[in-house]
């Protein structure tokens, strides 16, 4: 950590690490290309070597049956695994697979001297092993030689194996039906091969790493005299500056980039003691500027507060009118055409006699909250909630009938939503049902400061006999039913199906109102009487 730290601190460290790292990169390429030429060129030679014993192997074969002595080519090939140490296999297979010179096949099909038959015949061999290499077989089929390197034990393997071409002069004995009288096989184990590449990459790796510990030695001395030292110094007569002395001034002599830094900083060191004098002089403007700057990022909270307390708790339409004159006791308390929506959950006293408050509370909000995103998707503003129940506003710019039609959309969706959410929480909260009721028409509507002891509070309000109506009417429905007043359903009744359920006198309402129940789509058929 404490490496980390200086490292984190000094330029020289970052700039040395800079420097071997590039240095490492670039000699790492260039010692990685060298090993690779050179052990291409090793194997190269492997394979040159390989190649010229196979060939000279093939000719001593050829030669030694064309003169009928196939006992000399036998003890050749005998010797030669012998003498030669890298060699691990040498073998000479007829085309047929067989191991050759280990029995008389060959002497039966040609007429050699019968003292040398005889004689031949005398000699211990083995019987004659099969082989299944592919390689062979394709050098076999294609009378081309055949190469491969492969592990085995004890290291790298490469394998040739070259074919016997059933020359002109071999088929007066031999026959001509045929391509190949045989092939030979040599592998040649690789481990001087290997030791020399791995000579060659410790001497390569030697190399470089001497070579970037001179060079970086040279850039550390050449960075501390020319580049680290000056810099040093403009960084203590920066700190100078900084803190106040703006007479110091650097000694630079050099004509580099370094010694324009300095006489930069010197003349920044000028400018600076101007620039000081004059703010001197205008302490006092700015002390009357930040003043009024107070002031007014005092407004500014204090918007940003009402902001922040009124987007949990009010309608979004308050929200701009606040923005526009946070000190206004009231906001555009107004009459204006409104759908209010009374919502309350059925047999909500039984529910809370069987549920504890907070398991109930907790019912509540998830029920709830899901409504507040269909309520807001038909662009209605909560006005209240109250236990139980919540109290709706919808207004629209595009007249009456736009916002009773949003309203009449979201009670029949909150209607489906409830049967989602019982199904949702089956096992976990009692089903409910809810009911809804819905009036339209003329509302005074805004917003309201209230203030007290404690502190004030802003109320979003729509006010008069629209807003009780919707209130009665709510209280007319049963469980999962929605209930409309004569005008909403005036103005609702070409997009949806109602069912007129005569007139009811009301609560606090002087005369008797026709109220008509909203259809869910489904029970169309089960209506008796439609308006």
């Amino acid at each position: 950590m404490a490496f980390l730290t200086m490292f984190q601190r000094h330029l020289q460290l970052r700039v040395i690490a800079l420097i071997v790292a590039i240095l490492v990169l670039g000699f790492g390429v260039l010692v990685i290309l060298n090993i690779r030429r050179e052990a291409e060129v090793l194997v190269a030679g492997n394979r040159e070597t390989a190649r010229l014993l196979t060939a000279s192997i093939q000719k001593s074969i050829e030669n030694g049956m064309l003169e009928g002595r196939p006992d000399i080519i036998r003890r050749l090939v005998q010797e030669l695994r012998k003498e030669l140490k890298d060699v691990r296999v040498l073998d000479v297979y007829r085309r047929n697979g067989v191991e050759a010179f280990s029995d008389l096949e060959t002497l039966k099909e040609v007429n050699l001297d019968a003292a040398l038959v005889e004689q031949i015949s005398k000699m211990r061999r083995e019987p004659g092993k099969k082989i299944s290499d592919p390689l062979f077989a394709r050098a076999v089929e294609t009378v081309t030689p055949q190469e491969t390197y492969e592990m085995a034990s004890g290291g790298r393997v490469f394998t040739l194996f070259r074919p016997l071409e059933n020359r002109e002069e071999c088929q007066e004995c031999h026959g001509g039906d045929h391509k190949v009288r045989g092939v030979v096989r040599v592998s040649l184990g690789l481990e001087r091969l290997d030791a020399d590449l791995r000579a060659a990459r410790n001497r390569q790796l030697v190399v470089a790493l001497l070579t970037i510990l001179g060079v970086t030695a040279s850039l550390v001395v050449f960075l501390g005299r020319v580049v680290l030292r000056p810099i040093a110094l403009i960084a203590a007569a920066a700190r100078r500056i900084g803190g106040g002395d703006f007479e110091t001034r650097l000694a630079m002599q050099s004509q580099h980039e370094i010694g324009e830094l300095g006489r930069a900083i010197n003349g920044m060191a000028g400018r600076l003691k101007s620039a000081h004098d004059e703010l001197e002089e205008r302490n006092t403007e700015l002390a009357t500027t930040l003043g009024n700057l107070q002031e007014s990022m005092r407004r500014v909270e204090l918007l940003e507060q009402v902001k922040g307390e009124l987007i949990k708790f009010v309608p979004e339409s308050v929200t701009r009118l606040l923005e526009k004159n946070p000190d206004a006791r009231e906001m555009e308390k107004r009459e204006a055409d409104v759908s209010v929506l009374f919502l309350d959950v059925e047999g909500y006293t039984r529910l809370s006699e069987q549920l504890p408050p907070q398991r109930l509370n907790r019912m509540i909000q998830d029920y709830f909250s899901s409504f507040l995103e269909i309520i807001r998707a038909k662009h209605g503003e909560v006005n209240e909630t109250a236990g139980d129940g919540l109290m709706v506003i919808f207004q629209s710019e595009e007249g009456p009938a736009r916002h009773a039609l949003n309203a009449a959309g979201a009670a029949l969706q909150l209607l489906a939503k409830v049967a989602d959410l019982n199904l949702e929480f089956t096992g976990i909260y009692p089903a409910v049902a809810i009911h809804v009721g819905i009036n339209s028409g003329p509302a005074l509507v805004g917003a309201t400061k209230l203030d007290a002891a404690g502190g004030g509070r802003w109320t979003f309000t729509a006010s008069g006999p629209t807003t009780n109506l919707a209130a009665r009417i709510a209280g007319l429905t049963k469980g999962g039913e929605v209930m409309v007043g004569s005008e909403t359903a005036e103005r609702i009744m070409d997009h949806y199906v109602l069912q007129d359920t005569g007139e009811h006198s009301l609560k606090n309402v002087s005369k008797p109102v026709r109220v008509s129940r909203l259809v869910p789509p489904g029970l169309y058929s089960k209506v008796e009487r439609i308006v």
